[in-house]
């Protein structure tokens, strides 16, 4: 930490100080020192794509005296000794419109060219051509185009993140369940959700102040999100333009995750006004978009709609999801200030109410949601200036009610009852309010390029309202239930800040390379100062959750024009939720066996000490291209989760009120503790193809391996132990001055997972007829899981009957081999409209999976969705009118 604190101050010194041979990158005078003599015309230049990314080894050639050069990294080209005269310079990169620029050299030129990608239309869709057979970053990333979201009729970002390595496929495109998404992980891991980040347009989507305990969940409307990511149903796809998934490490612009980072613009700018509906077997969807140009104030808008019916058979057990937004993009002080501002709003209708129900369940989950966020970008010579900030308000209101039946009851207005409705209703609003600045520079160092980022951001969340509401009357949980409203306004809320910077290198030190190191030091709930923290005595910023140090660093070297090395390493860290520090209070009802008194026993199990936790990660990735047309990417990583938040097992005890006091096991509750680690690490191989020239044909392949070990410190227990079984009571109370053993405690229970498989997708596209045919194919070639550390026993004591349990449960479990097939095509029918299908499980393989429940039974499982169809028609409004 010293050395990089000591090198990024110096250079700070060295760069502000009056004289030094650090130069603003302006073209002009950088590519000076590219001219050999003021006698020789030289012409130097730089390729960049629509968003100013340089273009590495794109081809740059002049026609006429037939020289060739390649870009380096940084997206340059220099020709030197060029003769007076007039010339075309024909710039070309895969996956990008060739251009021809016309250059009259009768001294030293520049010139900067920008290249647009190859792109076709069908109908409304945007199809681009594939590109960048090598990755032009060191980390890890998968980018999602407007034109496959589309092609995917994908009816949310889950769906569309089913295009991204080692995510499998277990449900069918639809809005009717919870879900939420695990990059290099596993979906039953919710800090998995937890830790990935999502942007949208530049707003962090924040699940940490969810408190929604009492949420409408089964096996029909999907598990709770508490603790958990976002809910990805709420993010419709239809207004995507763009999604960026990043699996490795992401700059350090971006904290509070540990597991990914997934950035998603939606469409702010100027589109045609176009109309889309969307059906399948339980999902019907409308979106209409479109924008005006006011003279150079941009305004978009987006409409979307969707229902989804979880069984067409009954009434009552809908979701429903109504979003818009209006966007607005304008530029300030002959365009150097360039900002994008958006307001959008959503409501959610999440309803089981099944007609005729015995138990007159009636359960909902509704709320809505209203948020503005803003963007902006002041560009200057050689500076830059980048802001963000945003504001949500959601409401969540969730109820359930069934019939509750008892024994008889006289009621305070003296009726009796021995059956009534119970309810209890969860109403919380959530807060999510913040800013991020930073500062970027382009200079120059001894020739080497350097991109120097500082920054500060900050976000204030917090849940209000009145919270969990029980009639003690009424008691959902039964009349002699102890469970009580819980109120959110008396929770406080949490404040995080960061600071952070970072240096992208880029030049030659004998081969090419791009270095980019950086550190973010973020703050949870920073309470006050700590000078000791200078000299290494703790932090030097006191925070209730923690303040950590987060360094990270990506490497990348360019061996030759066919290949390349990524290295990266790092920490990242996330902050705990409200749910795991503020939970409500365990209520237990005992009946004392000596004098009959019902007691009821009350635990407060908030831990507003709880800490965040942090995970580091390492990386290494090969890159090779081959005959122009295959490219392959191989990498390894290994990621440690430690401090994690995990439940703690607390029994609780109680003494008789006889002369004798004896001591009773009454129930357990548990707290939330920094208790959990987990070890993962995996490989991913990727191949794919440009679009082979005559066949119109692109191919892709992706291998993945995941393999993940976790569990906790602590201990579990036992209230009850087995004697036959060589359990003891060992667990210590102090009861009337003396130590009482009572119960059995033992280490935790831990676990593995892994998981290998392959993903095929074949492309064919015809621009001619405005046809797009893909066909992709996913094979899981085994997922396993073992648990281990279970509850001990002595295996010398066991029967043949337990001793074929006790290696049976400690036994590897393996799943078979399974194949899913899905196919979707789109063709433009006229003008501006194209029509889209696809099928999922194409063979209709339920992939029947037959296992061992015990050492004697045997239960089966389908793993693959069954058959599932989709059509979408979509058509630009604006065609009508020409």
């Amino acid at each position: 930490m010293l050395k990089f604190v000591a090198y990024l101050f110096l250079s700070l010194l060295y760069f502000m100080g009056p004289e030094h041979s650090l130069y603003a990158v302006d073209y002009k005078e950088y590519f000076q020192n590219e001219f050999p003599s003021l006698d020789e015309y030289s012409l130097v230049g730089v390729v960049e794509d629509s968003n100013n990314l340089p273009l590495f080894r794109a081809s740059v050639e002049i026609i006429e005296l037939n020289l060739k050069y390649v870009t380096d990294v940084n997206g340059i080209f220099t020709f030197y000794k060029i003769p007076a005269g007039k010339y075309k310079i024909k710039v070309s990169y895969i996956g990008f419109e060739e251009k021809n620029v016309q250059v009259i050299i009768n001294s030293n030129e520049t010139i900067k060219v920008v290249l647009k990608p190859t792109v076709f239309q069908i109908g409304g869709i945007e199809v681009f051509a594939p590109s960048n057979l090598l990755p032009r970053d060191a980390v890890s990333k998968s980018v999602i185009n407007s034109g496959e979201i589309e092609h995917l009729q994908a009816t949310n970002l889950k769906d569309i993140l089913e295009l991204v390595p080692g995510v499998l496929k277990t449900e069918n495109f639809g809005i009717d369940k919870f879900s939420q998404t695990a990059i290099r992980g596993f979906d039953n891991d919710k800090l998995s959700s937890l830790g990935t980040l999502i942007l949208l347009d530049g707003m962090p989507l924040s699940n940490n102040s969810n408190m929604q305990f009492e949420r409408m969940q089964n096996s029909t409307t999907g598990i709770s999100n508490i603790g958990g990511g976002i809910d990805l149903r709420t993010i419709p796809a239809d207004n995507i333009n763009s999604v960026e998934i990043i699996r490795g490490l992401p700059s350090v612009k971006y904290g509070d995750l540990t597991e990914g980072l997934i950035i998603v613009n939606t469409k702010t700018s100027l589109q045609p006004t176009r109309m889309k509906f969307k059906n399948n077997p339980q999902t019907y969807e409308l979106n209409l978009s479109g924008s005006m140009d006011l003279s150079g104030n941009d305004i978009s808008f987006n409409f979307n709609g969707a229902r989804s019916e979880r069984d067409i058979r009954k009434t009552g057990d809908e979701y429903t999801r109504i979003s818009g937004q209006a966007a607005n993009e304008f530029s300030l002080f002959d365009k150097m200030l360039n900002i994008n501002q958006k307001i959008s709003g959503q409501l959610i209708f999440d309803e089981e109410y099944p007609k005729d129900d015995v138990q007159k369940i009636k359960n909902y989950n509704r709320g809505f949601s209203i948020s503005y966020s803003s963007q902006g970008k002041y560009k200057m010579d050689t500076d830059e200036i980048n802001y963000s900030q945003f504001a949500s308000v959601r409401r969540e209101n969730s109820s359930k009610s069934r019939l509750v039946e008892s024994d008889l009851r006289v009621l305070p207005n003296g009726d009796t009852i021995s059956s009534y409705i119970g309810r209890v209703e969860t109403n919380g609003i959530e807060w999510n309010i913040g800013n991020n600045i930073n500062w970027l520079r382009n200079f120059s160092m001894y020739r080497y390029h350097n991109s120097l980022l500082l920054g500060f951001d900050w976000r204030y969340e917090a849940n209000t309202g009145k919270g969990i509401q029980i009639d003690s009357l009424f008691n959902y949980y039964g009349m002699q239930s102890g469970i009580t409203s819980y109120n959110f306004n008396k929770i406080p809320g949490s404040f995080s800040a960061s600071i952070y910077a970072e240096n992208s290198i880029t030049g030659n030190l004998l081969l090419d390379f791009k270095f980019v190191f950086g550190a973010r030091y973020e703050m949870y709930n920073p309470q006050k100062l700590n000078p000791g923290g200078v000299f290494g005595k703790g932090d030097l910023v006191n925070s209730k959750q923690g303040t950590y140090f987060n360094p990270r660093l990506n490497l990348i070297l360019f061996l030759s024009e066919n290949n390349q090395l990524r290295l990266s390493a790092g920490r990242q860290s996330k902050s705990p939720t409200f749910s795991s520090i503020y939970p409500p209070e365990s209520v237990f009802r005992w009946r004392d066996p000596e004098s009959g008194n019902i007691l009821y026993f009350r635990y407060d199990k908030k831990v507003p000490e709880l800490k965040a936790y942090s995970e580091t990660q390492y990386e290494i990735a090969f890159d090779q291209t081959m005959f122009n047309i295959i490219g392959a990417s191989l990498s390894f990583y290994y990621k440690e989760r430690i401090n994690q938040i995990e439940e703690q097992t607390v029994p609780v005890f109680a003494a008789t009120s006889g002369q004798i006091p004896k001591i009773y096991y009454v129930d357990s509750y548990s707290l939330s503790s920094n208790s959990g680690y987990t070890f993962s690490k995996g490989a991913e191989l990727e191949v794919k193809t440009i679009k082979l020239p005559g066949l119109n044909i692109s191919l892709n392949f992706i291998a993945s391996y995941i393999f993940s070990d976790q569990s906790r410190n602590g201990f579990d227990y036992k209230s009850t132990p087995e004697i036959s079984l060589g359990q003891y009571h060992n667990y210590n109370i102090t009861f009337n001055g003396k130590d009482t053993l009572i119960g059995f405690s033992y280490p935790p229970l831990a676990t593995w997972n892994d998981r290998l498989q392959f993903n095929y997708q074949l492309n064919y596209s015809l621009p001619a007829i405005g046809l797009w045919v893909t066909f992709r194919a996913e094979q899981l070639l085994f997922e396993r899981n073992k648990d281990y550390s279970l509850e001990p026993v002595d295996i010398n004591l066991l029967n043949s009957v337990e001793k074929e349990n006790y290696f049976f449960q400690r036994e590897i479990k393996k799943k078979n081999a399974k194949w899913l097939f899905s196919l979707n095509i789109t063709k433009s029918l006229f003008k501006g409209a194209e029509f889209s299908f696809y099928v999922n499980n194409l063979l209709d393989d339920a992939a029947i999976y037959l296992y061992k429940d015990t050492p004697i039974t045997y239960k089966e499982i389908e793993r693959n969705p069954p058959i599932f169809f989709g059509t979408e028609f979509s058509f630009i409004i604006d065609e009508f009118f020409k």
